[in-house]
């Protein structure tokens, strides 16, 4: 199962799972966007479903995935790839959109994650989460505070969850990118001086396709990775090695 699975970072990685042999139940909040997403992803020969789900409703994330898993059965892997970003100054950002931030960042990722786990759990099986941090989970920027709180404890949840259901072999990581070109950051490339910006400031001189994040959930996913848990893997072309 891949939140956020319509577009960006989450489409690119339910379709490098699909093509490593997954089948891939995409989530997200528009059943057009969804419906789009799996004829793209069918063209490739991926075996894809979908289930609307808008993540800001978190008290009704439970039963939500409940009806999914009666659907389509219980995953084996949850990507939570799904976010959302309010910017502004934190004296003028307006609560309502802290809160949004918030509820689909961090809330969703938790309630989702609890209702995965509680299901393998009950019948006796392991299996991966894979949240999608941000380099604002080690860093900040001006103008992102609600977008760099919910990252940060994204972070912090990876830890707190893969020590609580390590003993079920429930194992829980996180990929943390740098810029990415996505529709999210639409905005900030098509502004000249953030994008050279950007360029300047990464060391590998450029923003990171979603590709090149889809591979390492992939290799999370794998039985390459079975004795990595609580782990944030900065995928950041260098952002954070140098200043």
């Amino acid at each position: 199962m891949v939140t956020g699975g319509s577009r960006g970072i989450g489409l690119a990685a339910a379709r490098a799972l699909g093509e490593s042999g997954a089948s891939v139940i995409l989530a997200a909040r528009s059943a057009e966007m969804l419906e789009r997403a799996q004829a793209e992803l069918k063209v490739a020969h991926i075996d894809a479903a979908y289930s609307a789900c808008d993540l800001r409703n978190t008290d009704g994330i439970a039963d939500w995935f409940s009806a999914s898993v009666e659907q389509f059965g219980q995953p084996d892997i949850l990507v939570n790839a799904a976010g959302i970003q309010r910017r502004g100054l934190a004296t003028e950002l307006s609560l309502s959109d802290w809160n949004d931030v918030q509820a689909v960042n961090t809330t969703a990722v938790f309630e989702l994650s609890r209702c995965f786990a509680r299901g393998l759990i009950g019948l006796q099986r392991k299996g991966k989460v894979i949240n999608i941090a941000s380099v604002m989970t080690a860093a900040a920027r001006r103008g992102v505070s609600a977008y760099t709180a919910s990252k940060g404890a994204v972070g912090q949840l990876t830890k707190a969850l893969a020590i609580d259901w390590a003993p079920q072999g429930i194992l829980v990581n996180a990929i943390a990118p740098g810029y990415v070109a996505t529709e999210l950051n639409e905005p900030l490339m098509a502004d000249p001086a953030f994008d050279q910006w950007v360029k300047k400031r990464c060391p590998l001189g450029r923003w990171a396709t979603p590709d090149e994040i889809a591979w390492p959930v992939v290799f999370l996913a794998s039985s390459a990775a079975d004795f990595i848990t609580g782990q944030i893997i900065y995928v950041d072309g260098g952002w954070l090695s140098t200043f």
